[in-house]
């Protein structure tokens, strides 16, 4: 069956816009993801151009196929654009322009004088375009939803199709533009990059939704008062962890920190001053651990760590830099002499198959012993010992590594 090109062509503008317009009235109605608005732009954009081209085409191509083809040009700058924004990188003007300017330029300075030579021109531009749209969605960096690498292939076909165009009109070159309607080509490609783009577009809406969906989840995994992760997340990284050291083992490190006479700051200065020793606490901790390593606000003035590769020596310098650093930032606040510090208990595992849940109730008793001989300083319950805790007989002071053997009482009352 042979396809009718001039229906081929209403086809093709007429489903490129319904498209746009979908995705722009998914965005309006949501407001979720701009990657939905920008794309629709594009494609009502692209069906404009489009419905352009062949508008008034003569045998030395027109102004009309040059006026269409740089808006179908503006439109895949516009579809780079919203690549560059998902992936959290600023799209600059200039990039989105330079494209459908230099079109424009190059067709009326008389460097494309056929309309051979502006559909080569238009052909490489595009593929251009969209090869560099797959490369933005390739360099998303952390968590990205499943549907990219499909994004990313699809429009690296799109591009390749563009300049698939090239080989074949050198086998069967347009001489005058009339020959257009009668071409045994132009109909299968335009039906072919008419399915690509419905692809595309189908997995753009995948990816806005899987991205707002990852937002809502890290939102209900974050702690919105410091950023961090909160105590569900952690769980999580508990459970991650334990699965990761089942299979390669490895040294492992908890330290749980709990500011001293917090409830006292809040009294004194009031909640919202305490609100901001907890953020400058959690840019403390956080500046003094590795990329690898999880922390987490607990509740209240509590906040955790995990240490993935760290012995009880580096558990304890770890811990130490962070008692140190807080006890100097904490001491005056915005001109007031707050004198906040942290009390710190840490455990170490040094062997694969550790029960992390253990390791955290092991930080947790060796905090309490913290608290108890003074605060203001690190107590490392030590690796070698079993326990059962609250009674356990061992515990590695981080001031003067000395070993107390008498076991601490169980806790009573809530730290201060």
């Amino acid at each position: 069956m042979q396809l009718d090109l001039l229906t081929m062509s209403a086809v093709n503008v007429t489903v490129t816009a319904m498209l746009g317009a979908v995705l722009l009235l998914t965005w309006a109605r949501e407001r979720e993801s701009p990657l939905i608005g920008w794309w629709g732009l594009a494609l009502l954009l692209q069906a404009t151009g489009l419905a352009v081209i062949p508008a008034e085409s003569t045998a030395d191509g027109g102004s009309w196929f040059t006026l269409g083809g740089a808006v179908i040009i503006l439109a895949e700058g516009v579809k780079w654009k919203a690549a560059r924004e998902f992936t959290e990188r600023r799209a600059q003007l200039f990039w989105i322009l330079l494209g459908p300017v230099g079109f424009l330029l190059a067709a009326h300075s008389g460097y494309l004088q056929s309309l051979n030579h502006r559909l080569d021109a238009l052909c490489v531009v595009l593929a251009l375009y969209n090869f560099a749209t797959a490369f933005q969605f390739s360099q998303a960096e952390g968590e990205q939803p499943a549907s990219r690498w499909p994004a990313v292939i699809l429009l690296a076909v799109v591009g390749l199709g563009y300049l698939s165009w090239l080989p074949l009109k050198l086998a069967l070159p347009i001489q005058q533009a009339q020959w257009v309607a009668v071409s045994i080509w132009f109909p299968p490609v335009i039906l072919a990059t008419l399915l690509l783009r419905v692809a595309i577009a189908v997995v753009v809406l995948s990816l806005a939704k899987e991205r707002s969906a990852m937002e809502r989840r890290i939102e209900a995994l974050t702690d919105s008062l410091t950023g961090l992760p909160n105590r569900r997340a952690l769980f999580e990284a508990v459970d991650a962890f334990g699965q990761e050291r089942d299979f390669r083992g490895g040294a492992i490190s908890v330290l749980i920190f709990d500011l001293d006479h917090f409830k006292q700051t809040n009294d004194r200065f009031g909640h919202s001053f305490g609100d901001r020793v907890l953020q400058l606490f959690a840019r403390t901790v956080k500046a003094h651990v590795n990329a690898r390593s999880v922390v987490a606000r607990l509740g209240g003035e509590e906040f955790a760590a995990i240490l993935p590769g760290a012995d009880p020596d580096e558990a304890l310098r770890t811990g130490e830099a962070v008692r140190h650093s807080f006890a100097k930032s904490g001491a005056f606040i915005d001109g007031l002499a707050v004198g906040a510090t942290v009390s710190v208990g840490a455990a170490s595992d040094m062997g694969g198959g550790c029960d992390l849940n253990a390791l955290f109730r092991r930080a947790d008793a060796a905090l309490y012993g913290a608290k108890r001989d003074g605060r203001n300083r690190v107590e490392l319950l030590a690796p070698e010992h079993e326990v059962a805790l609250p009674e356990f007989k061992t515990t590695v002071r981080a001031k003067n590594r000395k070993v107390s053997g008498e076991p601490p009482p169980p806790r009573t009352e809530p730290r201060a």
